[in-house]
């Protein structure tokens, strides 16, 4: 008798009777319910006639064990073709590298193969997703598959997943000439390959069951066509992670982030960790709604990093008064930013939590507003800080009488750099 896996019918009592093996199959989604199934169907067809139920149970016998045949080569052959499509060597090459080997070496070869079969599909191997990288490694032959790999690895977890970090991390440079710092900065963005949106469509999934309980995403350079579509895939995948404690976006070109914080301010609030890095092209306008919005939703923040976005004075202000806990805050390349931040903060108060303040690279904070900013803080003001670095190639713009202006001054037993 010929058997199709694509159609298997049963004989199980008479050349009339047959049974559609598949569709009993796909109604049963878990194992026990399709135990019960299996089990009440032999019942149901059992006679006062020993003779007929012992033909009975031996067909069944005699069919479960071509069924497992048959689902064994159907996955050979899936596996053989995934192995097709991401084994960098070609068969016959293959097969003379491993001919090369001895019997015990070809042994050690088989147990590490199966060593990590058995990890791939074990979902506590994917709770931390680390893919992020400094040079890109995996360059897979369709542009999408690693999209796809890292899809199948969420997935894979389900509810279990903790942490993502993924993309290639763009090198930190240190340069005098600010002009130079861009170029370069975007330069090597653009050079470097990059994720799509598209892989983390698989967070929102079976009701937003993988990205329930994850607590870390770490994004760098991912990209798709045009600002539209990148933000509202990350809109999307961020509904699904209410538990977020750590939020990093790096190397972002393409992407609005207005609509990023209010996709925070609804759906993550508990995140402490908030790293923005706006790369390259015009730089995206914060909203002063969605600074208001922020700062409600989300009182445990800690760690701030805008860069390179617009953001005003009055909206910077209202963020590090607003956050009560706030610790770190880096608001470099934000050229719109003013020295009026700083007036502020030392006159109106706020920040009273602050340990760091980075404004590197912010071309208009003007020498008297520093100088009121640093007499507040030698006078006692922001006690907690211990880090301030205002360091430009251009120096601040003077619009007043700065002379009483230094190039840095020892606070707390650490130098706050100009």
């Amino acid at each position: 008798m010929t058997i199709r896996p694509q159609l298997v019918m049963w004989h199980v009592w008479s050349t009339k009777e047959k049974v559609n093996v598949g569709k009993l199959v796909n109604k049963c989604q878990c194992g026990r319910q399709r135990h019960a199934s299996f089990d009440g169907f032999i019942e149901s067809r059992s006679t006062d006639s020993h003779q007929n139920d012992d033909d009975f149970i031996e067909r069944a016998i005699h069919l479960s064990s071509v069924l497992l045949e048959a689902a064994k080569r159907s996955a050979r052959k899936r596996s053989s073709v995934h192995n097709a499509s991401v084994w960098p060597l070609t068969p016959d090459l293959t097969i003379k590298v491993f001919s090369m080997l001895d019997t015990q070496s070809l042994f050690c070869a088989g147990a590490t193969c199966s060593f990590f079969k058995m990890c791939t599909i074990d979902p506590l191997s994917y709770i931390n997703i680390n893919l992020g990288t400094l040079i890109p490694k995996i360059k897979p032959k369709i542009n999408n598959n690693k999209d796809a790999m890292v899809s199948t690895m969420i997935q894979r977890v389900g509810s279990a997943l903790q942490s993502i970090k993924l993309g290639v991390e763009p090198p930190y440079i240190i340069d005098d000439d600010d002009d130079e710092w861009g170029i370069k900065r975007s330069q090597q963005l653009e050079e470097s390959p990059f994720l799509t949106g598209s892989c983390l469509s698989s967070l929102s999934a079976n009701g937003g069951v993988p990205g329930s309980r994850l607590r870390s995403l770490q994004l760098y350079k991912i990209k798709l066509k045009d600002k539209t579509t990148l933000s509202d895939a990350l809109s999307a995948c961020l509904s699904a992670c209410h538990s977020l404690v750590e939020l990093k976006f790096v190397g972002m070109m393409h992407v609005y982030i207005s609509r990023i914080l209010e996709a925070v301010s609804r759906y993550c609030r508990l995140l402490e960790r908030f790293i923005f890095e706006f790369s390259g092209g015009r730089p995206d306008l914060v909203e002063t709604s969605v600074c208001k919005e922020f700062v409600v939703n989300c009182p445990k923040i800690t760690t701030l990093v805008l860069q390179a976005c617009e953001l005003f004075p009055s909206e910077a202000f209202e963020l590090v008064k607003g956050f009560n806990e706030l610790k770190y805050v880096d608001f470099s390349n934000c050229y719109s930013l003013t020295g009026a931040f700083l007036e502020d903060l030392a006159t109106k108060g706020g920040g009273n939590s602050l340990e760091v303040m980075i404004l590197r690279r912010v071309y208009n904070l003007d020498k008297v507003e520093v100088i009121k900013f640093l007499r507040a803080l030698l006078a006692g003001k922001f006690r907690q800080l211990r880090h301030f670095d205002i360091s430009a190639s251009g120096g601040l713009v003077d619009t007043g009488d700065g002379s009483d202006l230094r190039y840095g001054v020892r606070y707390g037993g650490q130098f706050i750099y100009l």
